[in-house]
């Protein structure tokens, strides 16, 4: 049996990926990075354009009618909700994301914050095509699908990356598109020279909460638990767990994370070889872009004893990949 967290913890995070956190009041003053999907048949919001590093032509959304519909409905916001600030925003083609200010502790609940922005875009939308009699367009129920997915700030170093994670959606974007598959390796460096190698979902590394996971001896349980809480909340927020999960502790804090839909970057202690894939639920999980493999540039045909100075090391690592420190040349 798993028992890593509590009975009271356990929950099912799979099945609605547009849940709320039952530990947080949604009108309290806070941050939190939104994004909401396009119903089903809708025209585009956007069309991406650019080249991934050129500085001449960089990728951008260009926004179609109805994406220039949904930007000021993004700026009417504000307006209805004095107490809002929209700090960055993009329009993809068929989802947005946005960060939002919540000011001050307020009446209306995040959702009726969004269920009105909803609403205004998809009664502009409506009056729009009726406009158009060339239009074919029949007017939706909505514009977009039901409910919104929240990202919630929970750490002071994070809105900088919720900002930096929406800016550079078209650039991911087009990535994606030269990069369709996930197992695929790529080169990376860190701050200091170090080389690495990445296999899996590189775009992980974007995430703007992506939590370290270490577990000693040494921690109270008071300490253990409140680390316990900080790592559920950061999958059911949507974030990365990263570790080498070397105690069978912290593995079954990766196959809890695992199990209830979670996303996870893994350090290695050796390097891939030649003909690297991961195998079974590893590489089901990079099928799904749900996982990142670190790994030193160096492949050796022994693997490194696993002496508490490397283990050190790599928790070491571990953190420091949590705070954004990791280079990917594509």
């Amino acid at each position: 049996m798993n028992t890593i967290f509590p009975a009271h913890l356990k929950r099912p995070l799979i099945p609605n990926g547009c849940r709320r956190a039952p530990w947080h009041d949604y009108h309290d003053r806070c941050v939190y990075l939104i994004t909401i999907n396009a119903a089903p048949g809708i025209p585009p919001f956007s069309y991406i354009t650019g080249t991934p590093g050129d500085h001449d032509y960089p990728p951008t959304p260009i926004k179609t009618p109805l994406g220039q519909i949904i930007a000021s409905s993004l700026s009417e916001i504000k307006k209805n909700f004095p107490f809002t600030q929209i700090l960055r925003s993009v329009i993809m083609p068929e989802h947005i994301h946005f960060v939002i200010f919540i000011t001050q502790k307020a009446e209306h609940h995040l959702g009726d914050i969004i269920s009105s922005f909803k609403s205004t875009c998809t009664r502009c939308f409506a009056s729009m095509t009726d406009k158009d009699s060339s239009s074919a367009i029949t007017p939706p129920a909505s514009v977009f699908e039901e409910g919104y997915h929240d990202r919630i700030l929970m750490k002071k170093d994070q809105l900088a990356r919720m900002k930096h994670y929406v800016s550079d959606n078209p650039r991911r974007r087009l990535l994606r598109m030269l990069h369709p598959e996930f197992h695929s390796r790529f080169p990376a460096a860190s701050a200091d020279g170090r080389h690495f190698e990445v296999y899996g979902n590189p775009f992980i590394l974007n995430d703007p909460d992506i939590e370290p996971v270490r577990i000693s001896r040494s921690f109270s349980p008071d300490h253990l638990r409140q680390r316990k809480i900080t790592w559920k909340r950061t999958v059911e927020n949507g974030g990365v767990l990263v570790s080498p999960f070397i105690s069978e502790a912290e593995r079954r804090v990766r196959d809890w994370a695992i199990d209830n839909g979670g996303r996870l970057i893994i350090i290695e202690e050796n390097g891939f070889g030649v003909r690297y894939s991961p195998k079974g639920r590893m590489h089901e999980l990079c099928s799904e872009g749900r996982l990142l493999l670190i790994a030193p540039a160096t492949h050796t045909l022994t693997p490194p004893v696993l002496t508490r100075q490397l283990c050190l090391a790599m928790n070491d690592f571990a953190q420091y990949v949590s705070e954004g420190a990791l280079t990917i040349r594509f």
